[in-house]
C-alpha cells in the first residue's frame, strides 16, 4: 500500500511541478508581447520626433519609400513621410535635369551624384536616387540643350521612362510625364487663315 501512495504523490508532484513551468513559460510569453505592443504604440511617436522623415535621409530614406522599412518602424509614419517626400523626388529629379542643361550649355558633360540636397516645405533634406535613373534623367538635360527641340522625342522617351519608374518603385503615383513639364513640346504657330472680302 506504502509504494501506491508514495507513487501517487510523486506522480502529483510531478504534474504540479509541469504545470509551474508551464505557467512561468506563459507568464514570460504574455510579459514580451505586452513589450512588443508596447514599443509598436511608441514607435510612431518617437520616429515624429525625430523630424518630419522621422530621421530617414539619404539612402535610409529612399529605401524607406520603396518598401525597405527599418524593424521597429510602424507603417503609418512611414506613410506620413511619403506623402511630405513626393516633392522632394520631383525636385530631385529636375535638379538633376537642369544640372544637365547646365552643363550641356557649357559645353561639358559630367557623371551626376547620386546624392542631392533638396529644400522642402519642411527644410533641407539629403535625398538619394538610383544611378541608372539619375544618368538617364541627366542625360536628357544634357541633350536638351545640345539638341533642337524638334529632335527631342527619344530624349522624352527616355525621361517619361525614367521617371516613371522611380515613382512606381517609391509607391507613388506620377500624374504627368515628366517631359510635359522639363521638355514641353514646341508652340506651332497656326497658319493665319486669309479673310475673304465679302462679295458686292
Amino acid at each position: 500500500m506504502e509504494p501506491f501512495v508514495l507513487a501517487f504523490i510523486a506522480i502529483g508532484l510531478l504534474v504540479i511541478l509541469v504545470f509551474i513551468i508551464y505557467l512561468v513559460d506563459r507568464v514570460n510569453a504574455i510579459e514580451k508581447e505586452t513589450r512588443q505592443f508596447s514599443r509598436s504604440l511608441r514607435a510612431p511617436d518617437e520616429a515624429r520626433a525625430q523630424g518630419p522623415f522621422a530621421g530617414f535621409t539619404s539612402k535610409k530614406l529612399w529605401d524607406a519609400m520603396t518598401g525597405r522599412i527599418p524593424e521597429g518602424t510602424h507603417p503609418s509614419v512611414v506613410a506620413e513621410v511619403r506623402e511630405r517626400y513626393e516633392s522632394v523626388l520631383q525636385k530631385h529629379i529636375e535638379a538633376i535635369f537642369q544640372e544637365g542643361v547646365k552643363d550641356g550649355q557649357r559645353g561639358m558633360s559630367g557623371e551626376p551624384k547620386n546624392t542631392k540636397v533638396v529644400a522642402s516645405l519642411h527644410g533641407p533634406i539629403e535625398s538619394w536616387l538610383p544611378s541608372a535613373q539619375v544618368n538617364t534623367i541627366y542625360k536628357c538635360g544634357l541633350g536638351s540643350s545640345e539638341l533642337p527641340a524638334d529632335q527631342w522625342d527619344g530624349l522624352r522617351t527616355d525621361l517619361d521612362e525614367a521617371g516613371q519608374t522611380l515613382y512606381t518603385m517609391a509607391l507613388l503615383t506620377l500624374r504627368q510625364p515628366l517631359s510635359h513639364s522639363l521638355m514641353p513640346q514646341p508652340v506651332v504657330d497656326a497658319p493665319e487663315m486669309a479673310v475673304a472680302s465679302p462679295v458686292h
